[in-house]
Formats: structure tokens, sequence, C-alpha cells
């Protein structure tokens, strides 16, 4: 029977070929100690450090693989003049004043709806229990369930809020105890910090609506916008037709007339029945 050879390896040697290499490539600066311990101390720094910038590619690609997941879009009226509409992933309707910028996820989280606001933006919320609408704003934070309302949040003026329906709470981030505001309500803020009253200029509302901007949005998106502000609804027949892409204004324009304007940029056409408008091929 043969027997196994007892092979050994000269470490010291091997360190040494290892350094020699990479002295020669240049890679390593010049030493006037050649001791072996020397030469394993250099390598194992070197070693180190490829270690802890291959860590630090991992940990990117792992951080901005959840970013992405998590991944925030903004959008700001940057117009002089009109309402910027934005429609958000859970079918809510933001139109913002000019100058007002929002932040939103692409995707809401499971337990709530979350943006941050700055300027002035009416809201239509789309109704959901189990995910509450929270607003930011710099001084004051809204939570909704579903409802209608208006915020004027700008920093050249005080806070104020008003709402068309259903009920908004209102939390002051220096005070946090929770003002509910009703439709016909309104809440503002002074030296003493925030009070509620009636609403005193409706008008409010419509000045959001006067002159809406769409800018490469969804047909459906359009319509529901529209209808979340006007009494006589719209009704999109067939749902092949609601991901067509418009840009569009409307000023000052009736439904009918916002419906014609449609019709003549998507090539489609518009029936009436009662209140009822209807868009089809």
């Amino acid at each position: 029977m043969k027997q196994e050879k007892n092979i050994q390896f000269d470490v010291d040697k091997a360190w040494d070929t290892l350094y020699a290499r990479l002295e020669k490539e240049q890679l390593l600066p010049a030493e006037t100690e050649n001791s072996s311990n020397r030469k394993r101390m250099i390598l194992l720094q070197r070693v180190a450090a490829v270690a802890a910038i291959c860590f630090g590619v991992i940990f990117s690609i792992f951080y901005f693989s959840q970013a992405k997941n998590n991944q925030l879009l903004a959008c700001q009226n940057t117009e002089d003049s009109g309402t910027l509409v934005v429609t958000l992933e859970d079918g809510s309707t933001v139109y913002l004043a000019s100058g007002a910028s929002i932040v939103y996820p692409l995707a809401f989280a499971a337990n709530q709806r979350k943006v941050e606001l700055k300027g002035n933006a009416l809201f239509s919320v789309t109704k959901d229990k189990n995910r509450p609408f929270i607003i930011e704003t710099d001084r004051i934070t809204v939570e909704v369930v579903g409802t209608i309302f208006a915020v004027q949040s700008s920093p050249e003026s005080s806070f104020e809020l008003s709402v068309k329906e259903g009920m908004v709470n209102v939390y002051s981030k220096n005070n946090q105890n929770c003002i509910s505001v009703e439709a016909g309500e309104a809440i503002q803020s002074n030296e003493s910090g925030l009070y509620k009253c009636e609403i005193s200029n409706f008008d409010i509302f419509s000045s959001f609506t006067n002159k809406m901007c769409f800018k490469d949005e969804k047909l459906d998106n359009i319509v529901h916008a529209i209808n979340a502000m006007y009494g006589s609804p719209i009704i999109i027949s067939e749902k092949s037709l609601n991901n067509r892409i418009l840009t569009v204004t409307f000023e000052n324009n009736s439904v009918e007339t916002m419906t014609k304007l449609i019709c003549l940029a998507l090539d489609l056409e518009q029936t009436s029945k009662q209140d009822t408008v209807f868009i089809r091929k």
C-alpha cells in the first residue's frame, strides 16, 4: 500500500513570491524593509482595503435597491398661472397652484398614504378607511380618510385649510392636539396657534379649477379630476380608451366644452343623456 506523501508548503516563500510579483507590476510602493512579516502586513492591508470596497459596493446596491422599491416622485407647478392636476397611485387627485410642489411615493404603503406639500393645493382624496391620507407641511400635519379640501401652506402666508366635503383632522407640529374640521368649516393659524371658523369665501375651491393643466395624463385620470369638481359626470364608454394620453389646458370651460376638446384631441365623439356626458370611439 502506498503511503501518502506529507507535503509541506513554504509559507514565507509563497508570500515572497506574491510580493515580488506585485512589486514588479508596481502595485506596491517601494519599501526599504524586506522582511516576510513586513510584506505580509502590506498585503493584508491591501486585502482589507479591497474587502472594505467590496462591502461598500454591496451596501450601495442594497441601499439603492431599497430606495427604488420606495421611490419618491416630486412634482412642481412652474407655471405663472393655472393649476397643475396630478393623479396619485390610489386615484386621489391633487390640484397644485402656481409654485406649489408635492412629493409622493410611486406606490403608497399598506397602512398609510403620505405626501409632502409646499404651497397651495386642492385635494380630492379617494376614500380608504384602512389607509389614512397624510399631508405633511412645514408647520401642519393633515390626516383624512376621503374628502375634498383646500390647503394654503405658502411660507409667505398663514396656514389655512377649508373643507368642502367630509372631515379633516389637523395637527400642529408644535402642539399635537387634534382639531377636526368638517364640511363648510375652515381652520386658520395666527400668533396664538390654530383656530376653527366657518368658510367665508367658497371661491377658494373654484380658484383651483378655473384653469386646469394636464400634462401627459391618462384620459381616465382627466375625467376623474373633472368629475370630482363638477356636478355633471363624464363617463368613458369603453375601457380601452382609459389609458389614452393627453396634454391639455382647460380655462373657464364648462363640462360640455371640456368634453368636446378632449374628443377633438383624441378623435373621439361625445353623446349626452340627461345630465351625463359619454365619451366613446
